[in-house]
């Protein structure tokens, strides 16, 4: 059995599942909260919803998500994601490593009330 581990984040947490040259995660994003606007010079990511809403933001374009949804992130490209619910979401990505997240914004609680979303996304 492996071990899977934890790591804490004001937005939720992760579980590594595997970090190899690939890595696999599941975060739990709790609704109200994002993490950074942040980006990879190396890695690339692939995120799918499992459960909830997120809203994602790309190189300064957003997007609401929904499960069974997935969006690539590739080196260089700004992102963050929100939770609008409790939510899931799958990470799929080339190894892991801190160094790697180059953030222009912290993670936190968000008002949701006040972020430029359309109520028909929503809907």
């Amino acid at each position: 059995m492996q071990e899977i581990i934890i790591v804490p984040k004001n937005w939720g947490e992760e579980r590594w599942i595997v970090n190899r040259d690939y890595c696999g995660k599941l975060l739990i994003l709790k609704k109200g909260y994002r993490c950074s606007l942040h980006h990879h010079k190396i890695k690339d990511e692939t995120f799918y919803i499992n459960k909830g809403c997120v809203l994602m933001e790309c190189d300064g374009k957003t997007k609401i998500m929904r499960p069974g949804d997935a969006l690539l992130i590739e080196p260089h490209m700004k992102h963050r994601f929100t939770g609008l619910e409790d939510s899931e979401i799958f990470e799929f990505s080339t190894h892991h490593e801190d160094s790697d997240s180059y953030r222009d914004e912290l993670s936190g609680p968000v008002d949701l009330s006040k972020l430029p979303v359309p109520a028909a996304n929503l809907a």
